[in-house]
């Protein structure tokens, strides 16, 4: 089988396997067994265990970003992130997988850091952007600082989705949508000044 054949498969395979256990459960093993390709080719394929990571998470993860941007052009920052959020509770082995990549992103020594931290590293850029955009076209008060806004909404974006997966009982987008409103508020105040 050609080696794109092979990745085309395994990919698929194991976004499945991170859908059906802990991301530290999963192994080649678990891989082979769905993608119905024997451990050695997934090995062969996947050398470095943390090359199949990062080629699914470039196709789960980035597709799950490309796939609802437009949410952002039309609605602004806020409605994409909010709209990742109900992604991610739709699907929240992916919540799971990027949250352990964040710690890999974070471990200098990790073989894959450079790669999720670069990643990390666009998205926030995207919502800076975006930010610039909502305040251009008035989504947002004019004087927001896009560079703070993006802060406050990537790390309540990241903490809110933490909590959705360590507390029983909360409630997301409730959360989001006051945190957010309350955001506003002070952009609003700041804007005045």
């Amino acid at each position: 089988m050609p080696d794109s054949d092979l990745r085309n498969r395994i990919i698929p395979a194991a976004i499945e396997a991170f859908r059906r256990s802990d991301f530290h459960a999963v192994g080649p093993a678990e891989v082979a067994a769905l993608a119905e390709v024997s451990d050695a080719e997934v090995s062969d394929a996947y050398p470095v265990w943390d090359l199949l990571v990062v080629a699914v998470m470039n196709r789960w993860d980035n597709g799950d970003r490309k796939y609802l941007w437009p949410i952002a052009e039309q609605h602004g920052a806020a409605a994409y992130l909010r709209a990742r959020l109900e992604s991610g509770l739709a699907d929240p082995a992916l919540v799971r997988i990027r949250i352990a990549t964040l710690s890999a992103a974070s471990a200098p020594t990790h073989p894959a850091a450079g790669w999720f931290r670069t990643q990390y590293v666009r998205a926030f850029e995207d919502i800076t952007l975006a930010l610039v955009r909502d305040v251009v076209a008035g989504r947002e008060p004019h004087g927001t600082s896009p560079r703070h806004a993006a802060e406050q909404l990537v790390a309540l974006y990241e903490g809110l989705q933490l909590q959705s997966q360590l507390r029983d009982g909360s409630d997301l987008l409730a959360g989001w949508d006051r945190a957010v409103a309350r955001m506003r508020a002070g952009w609003g105040a700041v804007a005045l000044v």
